[in-house]
């Protein structure tokens, strides 16, 4: 191999295992969906919008920003049929030399759409800490826009799918993911 470099050669593999990466993330999401979908029967039993409501769950998707996937815990609660405020902090795991610590306190507004299942746009703030490996930390404070579904499974569990887009300087990006909590 003629004219191939080192530095060649370190970026094809470096592309590759992100590409290996990206499969298992999507299979992992594809198996999410598929959950989500054979769950859909339950959804009948779901009630919601209830004033008071709380609800206290995990998620998981995918971050733009640096390409990787995120986790967080997240805590609603109901103030009256269509307002409630959800807070969250999460963790965007290290890719391209880049991770982040972030908590946000969005308003969601849902709407019922049939019964068990909600849309809602979504309004907030966030803070983020994005750590760059070699060359330190950089904090931002920004706002979110976006839009989710909630998919009541029981009267005490639900399914949400959200995205959302953090609008910071010079670190904005999308967030998409799916997540799970519990209602009490």
């Amino acid at each position: 191999m003629e004219g191939v470099t080192a530095a060649m050669l370190a970026h094809y593999t470096d592309t590759m295992t992100f590409i290996k990466n990206m499969k298992r993330f999507r299979l992992l999401i594809l198996s999410m969906v598929a959950m989500f979908m054979l769950a859909t029967p339950v959804a009948v039993y779901g009630t919601s919008k209830v004033k008071g409501e709380k609800t206290l769950g995990v998620t998981g998707g995918y971050a733009t920003y640096n390409r990787s996937a995120y986790t967080n815990i997240f805590f609603q609660y109901t103030f009256v049929p269509h307002v409630r405020i959800s807070t969250d902090v999460g963790y965007v795991f290290r890719h391209h030399d880049k991770s982040a610590f972030e908590i946000s306190a969005d308003m969601h507004f849902p709407f019922k759409i049939v019964s068990g299942l909600q849309v809602y746009p979504l309004a907030g703030v966030t803070f983020n800490n994005w750590n760059y490996h070699e060359a330190g930390n950089v904090y931002r404070f920004g706002a979110d826009l976006g839009a989710g579904f909630d998919f009541y499974m029981t009267d005490y569990l639900k399914l949400t799918l959200q995205g959302k887009y953090s609008l910071m300087n010079k670190t904005s990006g999308a967030y998409v993911g799916l997540g799970i909590g519990y209602v009490f």
